[in-house]
């Protein structure tokens, strides 16, 4: 019986003692591994490629990172790729939900692998600023993650220069073992990042939201719940997919809006309409359900809420049939911004804790528009008159 040959697993390691990356194969054929260790401790993760000079010249530009990151600190000195590691596994950053780690964590990344892991931090300047600003926008091939020739607006640019910027912060308040700040001063300080000159904020008409909540049962009974709840609560669609029917009160009408669900991790009660307490109890009543279930519950699985993308896949069919065009700039947030903008007139605070901003500049500048009736309503009808002067 012939014996079956057994194919060896590439493997190289790169480095010396102490300051060590292995590169391996997992199993033959696989996407080529890269284990770090350093002072007797192991990061491993996969390149996710299998082109073996590139992961070489991948593992020597990471121990040079990993050196000058030893010698900044010998030397007191802080570089970009350190700060992003420090940052990184600092309580700031991990207080973050995952998703938001997640989008941080690669934000972060692609601005340092642009400027440099190994560049000290006390010498970026506005310039770097602009030469980012302007591969970024152009899609360069030296921005990492990204569609080479891409173009993108100043709103995308300044998210990933945004990341940088609450690392520097960060480095300002953090100390070192002897004392000594981390960073004494930001270098990027009065330095001004890309802004979006006309940001695309598209707010639904009453009238569009009857249309869509009119077809909305020819798509699925819950889009029209879901509608229901959005328009007559203010809420994220994030929000309002958690719900839970434990955090609905029949008996006092309001809603526990969770910390977990809330994108500012920003929890209260809040009395809900009465058009938003009929359609929920209908759904109860259909439905049967009770405690710790979704409002919005998975067919898969009844203990889950429906994915999120699921309703982005409704609303779009309810526009279809309702023969509309969604506008560009958003499914859901429309809504969010109809919500606050028909509220124009009560008290700023109160809007805000309503629909669940904690940042009221943020409500009235990104959320709350004008509107042409109230727009003549301020023109024609002054709140008083100034006595003349004699």
């Amino acid at each position: 019986m012939n014996k079956r040959k057994r194919t060896k697993c590439w493997s190289k390691s790169v480095g010396e003692r102490g300051y060590r990356i292995r590169l391996y194969e997992a199993r033959p054929g696989s996407p080529i591994m890269r284990s770090v260790h350093i002072n007797g401790k192991e990061d491993r993760k996969s390149l996710g490629h299998r082109d073996k000079e590139l992961a070489i010249r991948q593992a020597y530009d990471l121990l040079k990172a990993v050196l000058a990151n030893e010698t900044a600190i010998e030397r007191e000195t802080l570089t970009i790729g350190l700060l992003a590691s420090l940052y990184n596994k600092s309580p700031r950053h991990l207080s973050k939900k995952v998703r938001t780690q997640r989008d941080d964590v690669r934000k972060l990344e692609r601005v340092v692998a642009f400027l440099g892991a190994t560049r000290d931090v006390e010498s970026l300047s506005g310039s770097d600023v602009e030469r980012y600003t302007m591969a970024r926008r152009k899609g360069h091939a030296s921005i990492i993650g990204v569609t080479t020739d891409k173009l993108v607006k100043n709103r995308t640019i300044e998210a990933d220069l945004l990341a940088l910027s609450r690392a520097l912060h960060w480095a300002m308040r953090e100390r070192t073992r002897t004392g000594e700040r981390l960073l004494k001063e930001n270098p990027l300080f009065g330095v001004k990042l890309p802004k979006e000159k006309n940001p695309t904020r598209p707010v639904m008409s009453h009238d569009e939201y009857l249309q869509l909540l009119e077809v909305a049962d020819r798509v699925n009974p819950l889009l029209k719940l879901a509608l229901v709840v959005a328009e007559g609560t203010g809420r994220r669609i994030s929000a309002v997919r958690n719900l839970l029917w434990e955090d609905v009160s029949f008996s006092k009408s309001s809603i526990r809006w969770r910390a977990e669900n809330d994108k500012k991790g920003y929890e209260h009660v809040v009395p809900m309409s009465e058009a938003v307490s009929e359609a929920l109890h209908a759904q109860r009543k259909a439905r049967r359900s009770i405690g710790n279930t979704p409002v919005f519950e998975s067919q898969k699985d009844a203990l889950k809420p429906c994915d999120r993308y699921l309703f982005d896949h409704w609303l779009r069919r309810a526009y279809s049939l309702a023969e509309l065009e969604p506008q560009h700039g958003g499914l859901w947030h429309p809504i969010r911004r109809k919500w606050v903008t028909e509220r124009k007139g009560y008290p700023v605070k109160d809007v805000a804790a309503a629909g669940g901003w904690r940042d009221e500049q943020t409500m009235l500048r990104s959320y709350q528009h004008t509107d042409a009736e109230t727009i003549l309503q301020v023109v024609l009808h002054p709140t008083q008159r100034l006595g003349l002067a004699k």
